[in-house]
C-alpha cells in the first residue's frame, strides 16, 4: 500500500491567516464522503486526496477528528473567539451568550455546572478561568448553533474584524500560536522589520514550542513530501518565515512552496511617514527575496495590487465578471485562496503521479525560483458553450489575470503549470453528430480538458512549455466565501450568461469554473529590476525601525548584491 505523501502547511502573519482561513474553508467544501455526496460521477483520479493536507485523530471523548496539518502564527488579539488550544479536544467550553450577562456569579456557576456535566475534567481538578467576552460574528453564532442559513446575507465583507470571524474549518490544538507579548495594532504594523521578526525566532521559549509542534506533525507522517509556507512579506513576519524556512531545510530537507503575501492596502510603521514606510517595505522585501532565493524550492509573490512599489492610489488588478473592495482583507484573501486551491490541485488529486517537488521543478528552470501567478475566475465559458469553442474564440485575449504584483510573464518562452477546474468532460466538445466545424479543428482530437489546454498554449505561446492538469470539480463559492464579488452576468454555476442577460435576483453563484497557472519566463527579471531600482531611494541610516534592530549595513549590501545575481538567472542568455 502506497504511503500518503503528506504536506505540512504553515501560515505566518495576519493576512496569511486570512488567506489560510479561506483555503481551509475551501478544502472542507470539497470533501467527498462517498455515496450521495454529489460527486459520484467524478472519476477517482479527479477527486482530492484529503490526507495530503489533513490528519486524523481522536479527541478526549474518543471521537474521530479530521483537522488541517497546520501551524499558524499570529499576533495577540487576532484570534477573536478562538481558544488558543483549539475547539475540538475538550479543553474549553463555549459560554452561552443567551444566559445571564457576562461576569455575574450566577453565569459563572452555570458555566461550572455545564463543565462538570460535560466531563471535560474531574471536579477535583476543575479550575474555572473567566476570559473577557469576545463579540462573535453573526455567522459564527449561527455556526456554533448549527443553524447557518445558506441564503442569509451575513454581510461578512463589512463586518469581519479578523479571520476567525469567517473560519468554518476547525483547527488542531497545536495549530494556533501567538507571538508572546505582541498585540495587533489597528494603526500600524506591530512587527515592523524583517530583522525584528528574525529576532523573534531566536527567543528560546517561542522557538522550542513552535519547532516541537512542527516535529510532532512530521513524526505522524508516513511520507512527508514537503511544506506550504504562507507569510506576510511587508512586515517582520518575513524574517520569522525566513528563519523558519532555514529550520525546515536544516532538519527535514523537503520541498517547499513558499507564498509571500503583500497586503492590499498601504502599510504603515511606527514613527515613519509614508516615504519611510515605503522604504521599510522595500527593505523587508529585499531581505525576504534574498532568503527565498537561497532557501525555498519555489516562491510565488501574491497580491491583488498591480504593483507594490509607490502604488499611491493602490490600483488593484481587475478580473472580468468580479467586483471587490480593493483594500478589503476578507474579499481579497478569498481571491488569493481561490488561486492557491486551484493551482495546487495537480499534486493533491488521488492517484496522481505528480508530487510537490516535481511540481516546483517543472516551473523553475535554471534556478529561477521566483514564479508568477495567473488566475481566471470565473473562467469565462458561456452557458451552453464548449471549451473548444471558448478557446477558439478567445483569440489573442489573455485568459489569465496576473496576481503577482509587477510580474508579466508574457507569451513567449514561458514555462508554466496550468490547472483547470469545473469543466465537465461533456463540455469539452460537441459529439460527432453535432460537431460541425469543430471537427476541422486540431483540438477536436483531444480527449480531456488537460490535453486541450496543452494544445491551446502550444499554439498561443511561442516556444513555451505547459504542463496541464484538470478536474471537473468546480470552486465552491457558498458561504463563507465572498460570493458577493461575482457579477450578475453569470448563472449560479459560474458560466457566462448570453448577451446582457442577468442572473435572477436573489440567486447566488454556488460554484465557479476556474483556471490557475504558475508561470516563469525571462520577463520576470523586470520585477527584480523594479525592486532593485527602489533601493536607490533608501537611506538605511534614516530607517529608525531597522536601526533599532541592529541591521548591519554589510548584511543589507550583501542581500542587494545577491539579488542582482539572482536577477541574472532571468537573463535571455539563460535558456529555458
Amino acid at each position: 500500500m502506497a504511503h500518503t505523501r503528506e504536506i505540512l502547511s504553515l501560515q505566518l502573519g495576519t493576512y496569511a491567516n486570512y488567506v489560510g482561513a479561506h483555503f481551509w474553508n475551501q478544502q472542507e467544501a470539497n470533501f467527498c464522503y462517498g455515496d450521495g455526496d454529489g460527486d459520484d460521477q467524478v472519476a477517482e483520479e479527479h477527486l482530492l486526496h484529503n490526507d495530503i493536507l489533513y490528519r486524523e485523530g481522536l479527541n478526549s471523548h474518543n471521537r474521530t477528528t479530521y483537522t488541517p496539518r497546520l501551524v499558524s502564527v499570529d499576533l495577540a488579539g487576532t484570534l477573536a473567539h478562538l481558544p488558543l488550544g483549539g475547539e475540538l479536544y475538550g479543553n474549553f467550553v463555549q459560554r452561552d451568550e443567551e444566559l445571564l450577562p457576562f461576569g455575574t456569579g450566577e453565569d459563572l456557576n452555570k458555566t461550572r455546572q455545564r463543565v462538570e456535566e460535560s466531563g471535560v475534567a474531574p471536579t477535583s481538578q476543575l479550575e474555572l478561568q473567566e476570559e473577557p467576552p469576545t463579540q462573535l460574528s453573526e455567522y459564527q453564532r449561527d455556526l456554533m448553533k448549527n443553524s447557518v442559513v445558506p441564503d442569509k446575507d451575513y454581510q461578512l465583507a463589512e463586518t469581519v474584524r479578523s479571520w476567525p470571524d469567517f473560519l468554518y474549518a476547525r483547527y488542531h490544538p497545536r495549530s494556533l500560536n501567538v507571538l508572546p507579548g505582541l498585540a495587533r495594532s489597528p494603526v500600524h504594523q506591530t512587527i515592523s522589520t524583517y530583522s525584528a521578526g528574525a529576532a523573534l525566532w531566536e527567543e528560546a521559549s517561542f522557538n522550542e514550542e513552535l519547532t516541537d509542534r512542527i516535529r510532532l506533525y512530521i513524526e505522524e507522517c508516513d511520507g512527508l513530501q514537503g511544506f506550504h509556507l504562507l507569510f506576510d512579506i511587508d512586515d517582520g513576519f518575513g524574517g520569522l518565515a525566513g528563519k523558519c524556512l532555514e529550520h525546515l531545510n536544516d532538519e527535514y530537507g523537503r520541498a517547499s512552496f513558499v507564498v509571500p503575501l503583500h497586503y492590499p492596502r498601504a502599510t504603515s510603521y511606527p514613527q515613519a511617514d509614508s516615504r519611510l514606510s515605503h522604504s521599510i517595505r522595500v527593505a523587508n522585501t529585499i531581505l525576504s527575496y534574498h532568503n527565498l532565493s537561497e532557501q525555498a524550492t519555489m516562491f510565488t509573490p501574491l497580491s491583488t495590487l498591480e504593483t507594490i512599489w509607490r502604488n499611491t492610489n493602490l490600483k488593484s488588478r481587475t478580473l472580468s465578471g468580479l467586483q471587490w473592495q480593493p483594500d478589503n482583507l476578507y474579499q481579497t484573501s478569498g481571491l488569493l485562496a481561490a488561486f492557491l486551491d486551484t493551482a495546487t490541485l495537480g499534486y493533491r488529486l488521488r492517484n496522481t503521479p505528480e508530487s510537490l517537488m516535481r511540481f516546483c521543478d517543472r516551473v523553475t528552470p535554471s534556478g529561477r525560483k521566483m514564479t508568477a501567478a495567473g488566475l481566471a475566475l470565473p473562467l469565462g465559458v458561456g452557458e451552453g458553450q464548449d471549451l473548444i469553442e471558448f478557446l477558439d474564440q478567445s483569440g489573442d485575449h489573455a485568459l489569465l489575470t496576473q496576481l503577482s504584483p509587477g510580474c508579466e510573464p508574457g507569451t513567449s518562452y514561458v514555462v508554466q503549470s496550468v490547472t483547470a477546474r469545473g469543466i465537465p468532460l461533456e463540455r469539452l466538445k460537441r459529439p460527432r453528430e453535432k460537431a460541425g466545424d469543430q471537427m476541422r479543428m486540431a483540438a477536436y482530437g483531444c480527449d480531456s480538458v488537460s490535453q486541450m489546454l496543452q494544445l491551446y498554449y502550444q499554439c498561443s505561446y511561442h516556444g513555451s512549455v505547459t504542463n496541464a492538469a484538470s478536474t471537473p470539480l468546480p470552486l465552491k463559492s457558498q458561504l463563507p466565501f465572498p460570493y458577493e464579488i461575482f457579477g450578475a452576468g453569470m448563472n449560479s454555476s459560474g458560466f457566462r450568461l448570453p448577451g446582457e442577460a442577468e442572473r435572477e435576483p436573489g440567486l447566488r453563484v454556488d460554484s465557479v469554473p476556474a483556471l490557475a497557472a504558475i508561470q516563469n519566463s525571462t520577463q520576470l527579471g523586470e520585477h527584480l529590476d523594479n525592486l532593485h531600482a527602489q533601493t536607490h531611494r533608501i537611506q538605511l541610516a534614516k530607517l529608525l525601525a531597522y536601526n533599532n534592530c541592529s541591521l548591519e549595513r554589510d548584511e543589507y549590501e550583501t542581500a542587494l548584491d545577491q539579488l542582482l545575481e539572482f536577477r541574472d538567472l532571468y537573463a535571455d542568455s539563460q535558456y529555458l
